[in-house]
């Protein structure tokens, strides 16, 4: 008889990077999904970091951006080396799905943002019992950004306090 089933190491936790550190985070891209309410956009930016120890290279570190959360968008763009468009919108263009144009998760991100690096503080938090890396606060990436854009403070803390 044949048993069939799945890999037990994909049942783990995925392990977090040392916390209060400073890392390189790659952007890989968006996993776009409508909130619970069905009032906001969750974003779900996918980061891997690089530039660090073997041990930490390639881990995936995830940054929850929500359109309720403007200022933690911006910070992202930022430091991504990127301003949002005067519209509120990011550099680049979603590709819509041909067969199901309006559903959000099957949007795509196509833009410059794909491939940046960012600085980024990462904690590590808890969530459902499992340890997992959270981003705090990001580097901008855009020179002499408080001359051009004197009315945006960029966040030291960019962690939901729910």
């Amino acid at each position: 008889m044949v048993k069939m089933g799945v890999d037990p190491e994909q049942l783990k936790a995925a392990k977090p990077v040392p916390g209060n550190t400073w890392y390189k985070l790659k952007f890989k891209g968006f996993k776009p999904k409508l909130s619970s309410k069905k009032d906001s956009v969750n974003f779900n930016a996918q980061f891997e970091v690089v530039n660090s120890t073997p041990e930490n290279n390639g881990s995936l570190v995830y940054m929850g951006l929500n359109t309720k959360f403007a200022k933690a968008i911006n910070d992202f763009t930022h430091g991504l080396g990127f301003p949002l468009n005067a519209d509120g919108s990011f550099a680049g263009d979603w590709l819509k799905d041909d067969k199901d144009a309006e559903n959000i998760e099957k949007m795509q991100y196509k833009g410059p943002l794909l491939g940046r690096i960012m600085d980024a503080e990462l904690v590590i938090t808890s969530y459902q019992g499992n340890e997992r890396n959270e981003v705090k606060q990001v580097r901008c990436a855009i020179p002499d950004c408080a001359n051009k854009y004197p009315d945006i403070k960029h966040l030291t803390n960019l962690i939901s306090t729910k």
